[in-house]
């Protein structure tokens, strides 16, 4: 029994399916997730081509012709992938890989184009039913919602909290003050705080207000604004407090810094401060800003703005599909010197988004991973 080669549409589709997922990345990336991405974009790419019209029964000769170049576009595409791997591998300060990596790509290709070729009902429920189970675990818990106006005030009533105990603890005659936005999940990097302490010669406090209980990434779709909301709440409560000193006197400089969420609401916290109380916030450091979040050019107010060449947090936005990502006018691109990708409308999307579920996963100074180069105040 004779098996039937695929029609050319669908080797069309599983070629441009293949390239898109064997592009370059920007990130040393492990089997598992290079094998689901290849099996993915060719099982999308393919279904899509066989969707879109009913094929008409073609010579066996140009249906296995389509087929081979498909095959060759795989291969070679998974060859290229392991030496680009091993480069930025080498940047990275990593293990390399061998050529079981590119053998994984290679049959997960070829799964994926078999499954829709020959069994395309079974492939459907499939990818149904993970879906399902992905949604399933994915979706956050219900939770009672609360109104603008309750956060607001909850806020509100934090902040006091956190400025009178700065207060308490004689932070009016420090040298200075530093509003370190946290992340989503209330974390702010030890490396920056350590980095900074040293840079100021200790005579400084910090005040962090967390503004949430969950991942970075679910607040920023969300409730993106809380972050600088809750930002601008302590400043001014921290410039209020620094202006009851009369004029004469030392007072503290105030800072703000913020890394990836973080840097959005102190980004938020300096416009504020310079449309309400211009020249009173001595400098702002963003660190991984993600991209197209903050404004490109920085106001009047000192900002310094750093991110590591290869953050992928720094590049992903959606207008990434059709433009090169760009970056704030004072970026200082720190970390390791990587060898960077082409970018390509689409494809570079894709790979950028991939490359975020590996973002912290390497050592200090790649991906999304920063170090003790934070320090730094304008």
């Amino acid at each position: 029994m004779s098996i039937t080669p695929p029609s050319a549409r669908i080797s069309i589709g599983a070629t441009i399916g293949s390239a898109i997922a064997l592009w370059p990345a920007s990130l040393p990336r492990g089997p598992v997730p290079a094998i689901l991405l290849t099996t993915a974009c060719v099982l999308v790419a393919t279904t899509v081509a066989r969707l879109s019209g009913t094929a008409r029964p073609g010579s066996r000769v140009f249906g296995w012709s389509a087929a081979a170049m498909f095959a060759v576009v795989l291969v070679a595409g998974a060859v290229m992938d392991v030496l680009w791997q091993n480069i930025i591998r080498v940047d990275a300060g990593t293990t390399t890989i061998g050529a079981g990596y590119g053998a994984g790509l290679v049959a997960a290709g070829a799964a994926g184009m078999a499954a829709v070729t020959w069994f395309p009902r079974r492939t459907a429920i499939a990818a149904l039913a993970a879906l399902t189970v992905t949604g399933l675990f994915a979706s956050p818990a219900a939770s009672a919602a609360a109104t603008q106006s309750d956060r607001a005030s909850d806020t509100e009533v934090a902040a006091r909290a956190l400025t009178d105990r700065w207060l308490h603890a004689d932070g009016l005659h420090k040298g200075a003050v530093v509003i370190a936005v946290p992340t989503g999940s209330g974390w702010v990097d030890p490396e920056a705080t350590t980095a900074l302490r040293a840079r100021l010669h200790g005579d400084v406090a910090f005040l962090s207000l967390p503004y949430a209980s969950t991942a970075s990434w679910r607040v920023f779709v969300t409730d993106r604004e809380a972050a600088g909301n809750s930002a601008i709440a302590v400043l001014r409560r921290v410039l209020a407090a620094r202006d009851t000193l009369p004029p004469t006197a030392s007072r503290p400089k105030v800072y703000l810094y913020g890394q990836s969420l973080g840097a959005l609401g102190a980004d938020r916290a300096r416009a504020w401060a310079e449309a309400h109380h211009p020249g009173a916030v001595t400098g702002t450091v963003l660190v991984g800003v993600p991209a197209d979040t903050v404004d490109p050019h920085g106001g009047a107010g000192a900002r310094i703005v750093l991110a590591n060449a290869s953050d992928p947090v720094t590049r992903w936005s959606l207008a990434s599909l059709w433009r090169p990502p760009s970056r704030p006018d004072e970026t200082r691109t720190v970390g390791r010197a990587v060898h960077r990708p082409p970018w390509l409308p689409v494809v570079s999307f894709v790979q950028t988004s991939v490359d975020l579920l590996a973002s912290l996963d390497g050592p200090d100074g790649t991906g999304h991973h920063y170090g003790p180069e934070q320090g730094v105040l304008p």
